[in-house]
């Protein structure tokens, strides 16, 4: 017999299934330009996001059968392990692509086994042992261990995408590898929420409870979507007419055109003419040590005259790594890379990347 309660639970599940549906169409097929040129580079993971949001379709049983104990099972283990599983393939796939990163695929993908069984473990032991209180018990003992399972391991995630994010800085560093540190300390602060909404689900075994988070998580979803839409990343596409000249128009209020002039001079003396850009730790704040001028204002410089400070001193490096290439035909990718400021391998490849065609053209 349905009650308000079931309803309200269908309808919670409804407009979760709908909008995972909804959420994957628009990552499979919608990208903003002109970032959509590139999608490999500023839409990392996008299609392993699509394929993971659109397999909420699992959860159909349940809506068509809310009183069975083998339908309440999927649900929770869906909202427990394998969620968890699935935070953790969509921070390694976007973060990880980033970083050049591959190791994770293996163990990570492996790992894709216990979240399967962890869908099938709740009515698999119904069906073995009836829809009654030894069933329902056995299949969330297995859902709790593999819960703790896909919990450690979803914040392993975590604390290497955190790690990442600390080293990195493309508004200071010049070799960041492009790094987006601000979304990725914000996708640790979800993850951690939403840990704690769906444990709250699994402990309180109470499906109205269970309702309510997925109507938080479809919030949450659909702020990541729109959050999402617009690239994390900060490479250079091609610029639209008109962006460029307005983008040299930064800082120039606040600085005579002699004295700009004058700052630029010092820049290009000491990052170019000097070399300072060999340094693979080479900092903004350096430079404006270096120069003698605020850091505010050489930041400043970089923006209006030198396109950044990651662009200019990145720029700079690429070239002297074509020169060295060409002076010594032998040299590995590794000792092109270490001679001309890169911090690594990875570096240099996704610098090259970003800017080698702008710098062909």
């Amino acid at each position: 017999m349905f009650t308000t309660a079931t309803y309200f639970q269908g309808l919670a599940l409804a407009m979760y299934i709908m909008a995972c549906l909804v959420i994957s169409v628009v990552r499979w097929f919608h990208m903003c330009r002109p970032f959509d040129r590139n999608p490999r580079y500023f839409y990392p993971g996008r299609k392993a996001t699509s394929i993971l949001y659109f397999s909420a379709i699992i959860l159909l049983p349940y809506f068509c059968a809310p009183e069975s104990t083998g339908a309440w099972l999927l649900v929770k283990a869906y909202f427990l392990p394998v969620t968890l599983y699935f935070l953790t393939i969509l921070l390694f796939s976007y973060f990880g692509s980033i970083m050049h990163w591959r190791r994770w695929r293996r163990p990570t993908l492996a790992l894709g086994a216990v979240a399967l069984f962890a869908l099938i473990a709740g009515p698999l032991a119904c069906l073995l042992m009836g829809e009654n209180v030894n069933g329902e018990w056995l299949g969330n003992i297995i859902i709790l261990v593999l819960g703790v399972v896909m919990t450690a391991t979803c914040f392993f995630a975590v604390r290497i995408v955190l790690r990442w994010a600390a080293r990195y800085d493309v508004e200071e560093y010049s070799n960041p590898e492009d790094f987006p540190v601000n979304f990725a300390r914000k996708m640790g602060r979800i993850v951690f929420l939403a840990a704690i909404l769906m444990w709250t689900a699994f402990l309180s075994n109470n499906r109205n409870v269970m309702a309510v988070v997925q109507l938080l998580l479809v919030g949450a979803s659909v702020q990541m979507l729109i959050s999402a839409l617009h690239p994390h990343r900060k490479g250079t596409p091609a610029l639209k007419e008109g962006q460029e000249d307005e983008k040299k128009q930064v800082y120039s209020y606040k600085l005579s055109p002699i004295k700009a002039k004058a700052i630029a001079n010092a820049i290009r003396r000491e990052v170019e003419q000097k070399q300072a850009f060999l340094d693979p730790h080479l900092t903004l704040r350096d430079v404006s040590i270096r120069c003698g001028y605020n850091r505010t204002y050489v930041a400043g410089i970089f923006k209006s005259e030198f396109g950044g400070f990651f662009h200019y001193v990145n720029t700079l490096r690429l070239q002297h790594a074509e020169a060295y290439r060409a002076a010594n035909p032998k040299a590995s990718i590794t000792e092109i890379a270490e001679s001309s400021g890169f911090g690594s391998r990875q570096s240099y490849y996704s610098v090259r990347d970003v800017m080698g065609k702008e710098l062909q053209q």
